[in-house]
């Protein structure tokens, strides 16, 4: 199998160029061909196309159309068209692109995203509770759960009332009306025996 070969660039089409004993940090935005042969820190964002040099030292968060580095970068990439890393190439973070091109001897370490750069949509939040495993799971009506007869069972709140519930009573079975009647039986009043002759010794 034949190895992978990244076409150079002449430096002469580049816009911009760095030169190997600059030392730069802060925010770096621009919208023509630039490289780096020195050293930057910081945050890049560009619509054009960021070249690496050799003996170059990027320590940044990086989004550019195409970003090929032959140099050491240290940072997320995000590469809107291609990301190219050259056998010299040393990357540790992660890399988003839909095109990524590696050079045989390059390093490369971290994640790699090539579903391109995602716009996430909110969705319609859903409330939940938790359960006894730990997840979360819809939350349900208060009535939700239960029978239609336990529902039915249930006596109604009046509107606008704020005192406990009345309920209504429960129709008694012919066991329970002989019970309460046996009951009511055993607890006459026992009245004590006088004396016949109306005086008391």
């Amino acid at each position: 199998m034949a190895e992978v070969r990244i076409k150079d660039i002449d430096e002469h089409e580049i816009d911009t160029i760095l030169a190997e004993d600059i030392d730069f940090e802060g925010h770096l935005s621009f919208k023509k061909p630039l490289m780096i042969k020195g050293k930057f820190k910081g945050e890049i964002a560009s619509t054009s196309s960021l070249y690496i040099g050799e003996k170059a030292y990027v320590e940044a968060s990086t989004e550019a159309a195409v970003v090929s580095s032959k140099g050491t970068h240290k940072g997320n990439i995000v590469g809107h068209a291609r990301v190219e890393l050259f056998s010299t190439a040393r990357v540790e973070g992660d890399i988003t692109t839909p095109d990524f091109i590696m050079e045989s001897g390059s390093k490369f370490n971290g994640l790699c995203n090539m579903g391109g750069v995602k716009k996430e949509t909110p969705q319609a939040q859903q409330t939940t509770t938790s359960n006894a495993n730990g997840g979360g799971a819809p939350a349900q009506h208060p009535h939700q759960g239960q029978s239609q007869a336990q529902q039915q069972n249930q006596p109604l709140k009046p509107a606008g009332s704020a005192g406990p519930i009345a309920q209504a009573p429960q129709p008694q079975t012919q066991a329970q009306q002989q019970q309460s009647q046996q009951q009511q039986g055993q607890q006459k009043p026992v009245v004590p025996p006088t004396n016949q002759g109306g005086q008391q010794k």
